[in-house]
């Protein structure tokens, strides 16, 4: 996007003053190169303020995602927190488990080794056991019961026998189960810190480009301060070529002496002609009375375009007790105009205007005795003489 600068400006202005001095038609000339200049600041104005509307509208959908993240993020890490909870448990169930199993496994095999050990002896002592029971029998039927019972012992070692290795079965299987619920808790708690590095790599990415957008931001609006400056600039020099056309075409009056290196434009649209000068003047409204009349009456017929005498912003409209319609306009470093009497009032508090710019029109508004413009000049808030500031000699 183009820059205009001071630089430039000063090239315009230096043309401009070109121009006033060779005529008519370069006037002419120079009026549309200035006026085509502006619409092009203009345009760029309108580039840079739909660029800038497009960062913002960036940046709230950006902010928006940031919390739609966050809260994702405050999800998953509590999920994860849960998952490894249950890793944790999981892992002392698994470990509780094995100790079950092992001791399981060490009771099976000395029950075993029992069975085993009195098998082996009743089969390398079957008669001798037998003749044991006969003897120490004291019938037959204590001899078949001694006989049962021992056989009971024998089957209650087997029954035991059994029992432990179903019981380590079912530990085995209990085992393998923790271990495949554990397996899945790792991988789904590994899932979700995946979940989390990738959220906070997202809310990263999007902050990133939050920073590239304000920074950016922050580049088109100082582009666009310069090229409002240059702006009003430029409009400034339309409206003092403007003002030097319309002198250049304006007849002289011999009544009012102007010098040609006036501080202020002439500002009624009409040939110079002062009605009732700055100071002490006989009151119009009480005979025999005089008043001091703090600014200077200009011919004015109603209805004439009232111009702004220099570049400022507005910062009065309105009506004023005894002025009427009034505007006053603000030229920096303490110094403001004055304009009253209006029929009509044409801007609008804050408004820049332009040197020669129609500001209002003439009328006799408030305490007066006909159409006229009344105009002031203040420096510090104190009325002076406008006479010097419009070149009146």
């Amino acid at each position: 996007m183009r820059n205009i600068g001071i630089k430039g400006l000063f090239i315009i202005a230096l043309a401009l003053i070109t121009f006033v001095s060779v005529g008519g038609d370069a006037l002419a000339r120079s009026l549309t190169d200035l006026n085509r200049q502006r619409q092009e600041i203009r345009d760029e104005q309108a580039a840079l303020r739909a660029l800038l509307q497009q960062a913002e509208a960036e940046q709230n959908e950006l902010q928006a995602e940031l919390i739609n993240l966050d809260i994702e993020l405050m999800d998953a890490q509590a999920a994860h927190l849960v998952a490894l909870e249950n890793l944790a448990y999981t892992e002392n169930l698994l470990y509780e488990t094995e100790i079950r199993l092992y001791e399981a496994e060490i009771e099976r095999e000395l029950r075993f080794e029992v069975l085993r050990s009195r098998l082996r002896f009743m089969h390398e002592n079957n008669n001798l056991s037998y003749i044991e029971l006969l003897l120490g029998s004291g019938n037959i039927t204590e001899f078949l019961n001694n006989r049962e019972h021992f056989r009971r012992i024998i089957e209650h070692d087997n029954n035991m026998v059994t029992e432990l290795a179903a019981l380590e079965a079912q530990i085995a299987r209990d085992r393998d189960a923790i271990e495949e619920q554990k397996l899945a808790i790792e991988a789904y708690a590994l899932e979700i810190e995946l979940a989390v590095e990738n959220l906070e790599a997202a809310m990263a990415e999007r902050v990133e480009r939050l920073t590239e957008i304000a920074s950016t931001e922050e580049g088109h609006r100082a582009m666009l301060a310069e090229i409002q400056e240059a702006d009003r600039q430029v409009t400034r020099l339309i409206a003092i070529a403007e003002a030097e056309a319309a002198r250049a075409r304006a007849p002289v009056v011999s009544r009012v002496n102007l010098d040609a290196d006036a501080a202020f434009a002439w500002p009624v649209r009409l040939a110079p002609h002062v009605n009732s000068p700055f100071g002490n003047r006989p009151d119009p409204f009480r005979r025999g009375r005089t008043e001091f009349h703090w600014g200077i009456d200009l011919r004015a017929p109603m209805n004439t375009p009232i111009l702004a005498a220099e570049y400022g912003r507005v910062i009065f409209v309105g009506s004023m007790r005894g002025y009427g319609n009034t505007i006053i306009i603000d030229h920096g470093n303490g110094l403001h105009t004055l304009y009253s009497h209006n029929s009509r009032n044409q801007v609008t508090y804050g408004q820049h205007v332009a040197r020669g710019e129609q500001i209002a029109l003439a009328g006799s508004t408030g305490q007066s005795t006909g159409p006229h413009l009344h105009f002031e000049v203040r420096v510090n808030g104190t009325a002076v003489n406008p006479a010097p500031f419009l070149g009146i000699r």
